[in-house]
């Protein structure tokens, strides 16, 4: 073959891969997709078949926070769910949140829960005689003080404020989550053993040299605490209100005064917290002005329609310039430039401005909600303070081990990371207490898959492909905004019951026999998803990867498959693919199959954690 002619050859070939078990635990994508490896797949189909208990254990046993999640979480399993290429995805979260409620959200419920943790060690473990201090009492620290307790260490949390929890309690409003609920769930951690110092800050009352002395380890997850300011004329003063701040006061139920006309800077969803928890405030009219388009917003599109339930009205495309004053100093309006674009062509952040396109919005009241930055007090007073990396307002830490550029010192959450989910978080605590312990007693953990395959019958109730996706009920906007109550309404036990009948249960795949098949091509005819294609051998790539789809082919037609293009390999049989992305596990090509040769097989399979 010439070489143009051996080109065209491969672009016409197919990229396959054989499955093995590792294979087909990926297909569970919600799993895939959450930072913890929670099965949300097998707490559904628990909740479905009225074992609730079990549910709430597999929706427990990976994260010390699962009540918290269900109540809050940013759901990336939600994003990753195979039924949104469907039609919509699964209401994973509002789920959880009824697994929750109905296992307990009290003190006492979590203290059980903790029975059920896949977390190493357990809850009466022998002391290791090593100490770890962990700097805040938000998730990242707390999750990595519950692993190590299981451990036996000893884990002392520094927390500046009155009441545990961070972010949790004093950045999320009460219309979301209640805080008794976070308070109960970290009252376990501290039943488990995590001994608090409340208004301990550390750099003001207590030193990082002090920490290094009195611990063999230091674990740093103090969170965003501080908003970035804005460098423009007059939103320096005092009056402009930091939305991190304003929640802090507002979360506490504290009082905050504001004026009835209110413009917040920003299109977060930390700017949403702040203009919905302004309408709950007082303010008559919320006007968000937002550099974004709707589409580029980072605000989840919940909190956006929310929001606009709620009154609040978003203005996207606009620069602010400037706080407009009067002669006494008080604010009268923010002005504003339109723009046109955001991003040049390489995505970087380069704002075009439509010319003479400048004008004023009145108020008397500007929040600013534009982005979080860490204090760093904190380090005050460190004799190595000068030793740790900091970049771009941030710890520079390993990802997936926690360590820091100093021996013996940790960080994760946003400190060291960057904002982002709670759930993610969690991962940070997680990653680091493993790395905590193999740096000081020199353990190899990793987790053991075990799986097998078990055939079941193809025939499958339909049901879960007609049942309509619906979310939990909320409020009426003008109740809501008038009580401090969560807005969400949780499932009630029919809803949750049609809503987790809906998971396409992605464990389940159908398994090919080439031995048995006829090439009738009747289970290609019957795919409602267009899922299957027939191919000649000799279509697919045998050269990708590692070589395995050369063997395999060979191995199973007892041949040299050699050079690609071999002649005898396109009369010699045919592959037949399969696109997961499409795949319903709806069963149908298995029941049209005369000759048994599709068969559906359910994977059964569990994880622990070994070292």
């Amino acid at each position: 073959m010439s070489e143009e002619e051996i080109v065209k050859a491969y672009k016409e070939l197919y990229d396959v891969v054989i499955p093995d078990l590792d294979y087909f635990i990926r297909q569970i994508d919600c799993r895939d997709g959450c930072p913890v490896n929670t099965d949300p797949r097998g707490y559904m189909i628990a909740l479905h078949s009225g074992n609730l208990l079990e549910g709430y254990k597999i929706a427990r046993g990976p994260n010390p926070f699962a009540s918290i999640c269900g109540m809050i979480c940013g759901a990336p399993c939600e994003l990753t769910c195979r039924r949104d290429r469907v039609d919509k995805t699964l209401t994973i979260r509002a789920q959880k949140r009824y697994l929750d409620e109905w296992f307990g959200l009290d003190k006492e419920a979590h203290i059980k829960s903790l029975e059920m943790s896949y977390a190493r060690g357990s809850t009466k473990p022998t002391p290791n005689g090593l100490k770890v201090a962990c700097i805040g009492a938000g998730v990242a620290s707390l999750t990595c003080a519950h692993d190590l307790l299981r451990l036996g260490y000893a884990v002392d949390v520094y927390e500046m404020m009155r009441i545990p929890g961070g972010m949790l309690t004093y950045g999320v409003p009460t219309y979301r989550l209640k805080n008794d609920i976070a308070l109960n769930e970290i009252f376990a951690i501290e039943h488990l053993g995590a001994k608090i110092y409340y208004n301990m800050k550390v750099g003001r009352d207590i030193t990082l040299t002090e920490l290094q002395n009195k611990y063999d380890a230091v674990f740093i997850g103090v969170g965003l605490w501080k908003s970035r300011d804005l460098p423009i004329p007059g939103a320096d003063g005092p009056d402009v209100i930091r939305g991190i701040e304003y929640l802090r006061v507002r979360c506490m139920d504290e009082e905050w005064r504001i004026g009835e006309n209110m413009i917040v800077i920003g299109g977060g969803n930390v700017s949403y917290d702040v203009a919905r928890t302004s309408v709950r405030n007082g303010a008559k009219k919320v006007t968000m002005v937002c550099l974004e388009t709707r589409d580029e917003q980072t605000a989840d599109e919940f909190e956006i329609e929310d929001g606009l339930e709620e009154g609040i009205e978003i203005i996207n495309r606009l620069a602010p310039i400037a706080v407009e004053r009067n002669s006494a100093g008080r604010v009268t309006g923010l002005r504003v430039q339109e723009i046109y674009s955001l991003f040049d062509y390489t995505g970087r952040f380069a704002p075009k401005m439509i010319p003479n396109a400048q004008y004023v919005i009145p108020c008397d009241t500007i929040a600013l909600a534009i982005g979080q930055a860490m204090d760093m007090s904190l380090l005050n007073g460190w004799d190595k303070r000068e030793q740790l990396v900091i970049d771009r307002g941030i710890i520079k830490t390993e990802r997936t081990t926690g360590r820091t550029s100093i021996k013996g010192i940790y960080a994760g959450g946003d400190a060291a990371f960057g904002p982002a989910l709670f759930i993610t978080a969690i991962r940070h605590g997680q990653d680091t207490a493993r790395t905590i312990d193999s740096d000081l007693r020199g353990t190899t953990p990793y987790q053991e898959f075990m799986g097998e395959f078990t055939e079941i019958s193809p025939i499958r109730d339909k049901t879960y492909l007609r049942t309509k996706w619906a979310l939990p009920s909320m409020q009426p906007p003008h109740v809501r905004i008038t009580n401090q109550n969560m807005v969400e309404n949780n499932y009630t036990a029919e809803e949750a019951h049609q809503q987790s009948n809906r998971c396409l249960q992605c464990h389940i795949s159908p398994v090919f026999d080439g031995t048995l098949c006829i090439k009738c091509n009747g289970c290609v005819d019957v795919c409602p998803a267009n899922c299957l294609k027939q191919i000649p051998v000799s279509k697919l790539n045998l050269d990708a990867g590692e070589g395995n789809l050369r063997k395999a082919v060979d191995n199973f037609y007892g041949v040299d498959s050699g050079a690609m293009g071999d002649p005898d390999l396109a009369v010699m049989g045919t592959a037949m693919l399969k696109d997961e992305d499409l795949c319903i596990r709806c069963g149908l090509c298995a029941e049209k199959c005369p000759t048994q040769a599709v068969t559906m097989d359910v994977m059964n399979y569990s994880f622990r954690w070994i070292g």
